[in-house]
């Protein structure tokens, strides 16, 4: 998808709404400059001023400006975990660990259990 930002006049205008950055500088001067474009930077005597020609400045390179989109093709290799995926599938000894754990999971014994922990 190709947008050219450079509308013909008889197309209707686009609006899209940026962020003014004005900063009043120490020798009395002030920089106007665009949040969403950081290098559109300009120093003028007056804020008025500052604001009118960063206005001009991003009009006139808009003219020459366009977007582009493009969808990055990244290989859909397997994760890196998966290799490891049932690798202790047949050990007896693993199965009897799991069970272990599974029967404390289920159990509603809390013996062990230190009510000081909890609230």
């Amino acid at each position: 998808m190709v947008i050219n930002l450079n509308v013909p006049q008889s197309q209707p205008a686009i609006n899209q709404k940026v962020t003014l950055l004005i900063e009043t500088l120490k020798n009395g001067q002030f920089a106007a400059s665009i949040f969403e474009f950081p290098n559109f930077i300009v120093v003028a005597q007056t804020r008025e001023e500052a604001i009118a020609q960063l206005q001009a400045t991003f009009l006139e390179r808009l003219n020459h400006i366009e977007t582009i989109y493009w969808n990055v093709p990244l290989s859909a290799s397997p994760p890196t975990w998966l290799q490891f995926a049932g690798v202790f599938q047949d050990d007896g000894d693993f199965q009897e660990i799991m069970d272990g754990i599974r029967a404390e999971r289920t159990s509603d014994d809390d013996t062990e259990v230190d009510s000081s922990y909890y609230l």
